[in-house]
């Protein structure tokens, strides 16, 4: 694969697991000097500008993560050419990517359920799933680059 410089983070409504991946993403780029830029959105995505959900800033908070301006955004506003990989956080994400044209060799698959509608433990585990998956994501992402 290609160096991965821009990766895009995808959900159902960009307001729970894409921003929180995207976050969590982005800090490890940075830490880890991927020089990778995360960016996310949502495939049912109802009206675009939608805040974050607040179990999920308040799960990135205890991180030092701020995502409260985070603004929704369908992935039918975004140009799939611009990026370099995506990240599905289901196979259904994956699905729907690669019926908009997405290659299948540009997808990552996460598989984390779904938080909306939880509770904060429930967003506090999902988080952590996040982190555990986008640590492993950007070990991938330094090897590919490293080729």
């Amino acid at each position: 694969m290609a160096r991965i410089k821009n990766v895009l983070f995808v959900c159902t409504g960009n307001t729970c697991r894409s921003p929180m991946a995207q976050a969590i993403f982005c800090d490890i780029s940075k830490k880890e000097k991927l020089g990778c830029v995360g960016e996310s959105a949502g495939i049912a995505v109802g009206a675009e500008g939608r805040a974050a959900t607040a179990q999920a800033v308040k799960a990135l908070e205890r991180l030092g993560i701020d995502i409260s301006q985070h603004k929704s955004k369908s992935v039918r506003s975004i140009k799939p050419e611009e990026f370099d990989l995506f990240v599905a956080m289901t196979e259904d994400h994956a699905e729907m990517l690669m019926n908009l044209g997405v290659p299948k060799n540009k997808i990552y698959i996460m598989n984390i359920p779904d938080p909306f509608g939880g509770s904060q433990e429930i967003y506090d585990l999902c988080c952590k799933s996040i982190i555990s998956e986008t640590e492993r994501l950007a070990e991938l992402i330094k090897k590919n680059n490293e080729q």
